[in-house]
């Protein structure tokens, strides 16, 4: 027995070898970077990847979510960037802006998505209007960037290019946007540089204003966190920003689109709505009564002149008059005897009682309490009375 199991044993452990030597010599350990979802700031921030990169940079960086020009304190070299709806600018923040732009402060700011009529107190003060026209622009540090055709199909197809070459080519890069920016004639030539043409509108461009200067860009979806890294965006944001980045802080005004609050339970939330939403219907459903006739079912018409009668009897019983409702019922019988019967009626009480009792085969203590009745006030003496004067009613 013993070298039995030392036998099953030792084949176990060869077959778990072989299945491990299996294993090992099948299948390789590879090593897979995924991209996770974004956490932390860099779910509501847009700017992070711009902020890491000019902190990485020694460059005093700073995001926030609201424009709070008496907390920032902006001071001559400093660079604010705005990546909101300039629309949203009251006049005094306007105001307050430009001055600091015409003491040596650099703005940059990206045009609305469409001006509806109002391009904004700050775009009205630069003399600068905003028109709708589609543009791509392709460019690469290895050769001169180009326009790609403003045609709905040629600019498709020039994005694809685009798109192919920058799997080829880490440097190259595409820009397209929607909206372009036309500034009045007479303050054209203010600009130090501008990328596209008077006709169709300009996509970038910078603005000296006093002594500082005011950077328009189309949008500004190239320094988001996700596009930063791709193609020649970072290229991009050197040429627009690296002539007055390093000289002072830099503030970064990011916009906040926050979903209403039913998107957001729909979103995230409906796993545990929908739950909850089925313990209450099972709730309701316990808790209710079961589905019946929706009216009730009409009662049929019927005289309540003997209910009147019981509860007139039955009230008068209650005020001890007893006596006068069997005097009523005996009256009523002894009329009807003289009636029908005038010799019985004639006779006196006890061969009365003689009489009906032999004719009706009724007991004569009954018929005798019935004509000549003791202790009314007691319910079964009073009804035994009643009960014999009308059964005595009936047969005669």
């Amino acid at each position: 027995m013993k070298q039995r199991n030392l036998i099953i044993g030792a084949v176990s452990i060869v077959l778990l070898g072989l299945i491990v030597a299996w294993f090992l010599t099948t299948f390789e350990r590879v090593e897979r970077e995924i991209d996770l979802p974004p956490r932390g700031e860099a779910r509501y921030n847009p700017l992070l990847a711009l902020k890491k990169t000019l902190q990485a940079r020694n460059i005093d960086t700073t995001a926030r979510a609201n424009l709070d020009l008496a907390a920032m304190t902006l001071a001559p070299k400093d660079l604010l960037l705005l990546d909101i709806d300039v629309r949203s600018l009251t006049a005094a923040q306007v105001s307050e802006l430009l001055d600091w732009v015409e003491n040596g402060g650099h703005l940059a700011l990206r045009l609305p998505h469409g001006d509806e009529g109002r391009p904004g107190e700050l775009l009205e003060r630069l003399a600068v209007t905003v028109a709708e026209e589609f543009g791509c622009l392709t460019w690469s540090e290895r050769g001169a960037a180009r326009e790609a055709p403003t045609n709905a199909f040629t600019a498709a197809r020039a994005a694809r290019e685009a798109r192919d070459s920058a799997d080829k080519d880490d440097t190259a890069g595409l820009f397209c946007s929607q909206y372009r920016f036309k500034p009045e004639e007479e303050y054209e030539s203010a600009f130090e540089w501008l990328w596209g043409n008077s006709g169709q509108g300009y996509l970038f461009g910078r603005y000296l204003w006093g002594e500082g200067s005011v950077v328009i860009a189309a949008d500004f979806d190239f320094l988001h966190n996700d596009e930063l890294r791709h193609g020649g965006n970072a290229a991009l944001t050197w040429q627009l920003l690296g002539r007055v980045l390093g000289e002072g802080r830099a503030f970064l005004i990011y916009a906040t689109d926050t979903p209403p609050w039913h998107v957001l339970l729909v979103k995230h939330a409906w796993y545990v709505l929908l739950p909850l939403l089925l313990a209450l219907f099972g709730w309701l459903w316990a808790r209710s009564q079961r589905l019946g006739p929706v009216l009730p079912l009409a009662s049929p018409h019927q005289r309540a002149l003997f209910a009147h009668v019981q509860a007139a009897g039955e009230f008068a019983f209650a005020r001890h008059r007893g006596a006068a409702l069997h005097a009523a019922v005996l009256r009523a019988f002894r009329a009807r005897l003289r009636r029908r019967d005038p010799v019985a009626a004639a006779l006196a009480l006890d061969p009365l009682v003689q009489t009906l009792s032999e004719r009706h085969q009724i007991p004569a203590a009954r018929v005798r309490q019935a004509l000549q009745p003791q202790e009314l006030a007691r319910p079964e003496h009073f009804l035994a009375a009643i009960r014999t004067l009308m059964q005595l009613r009936a047969v005669i």
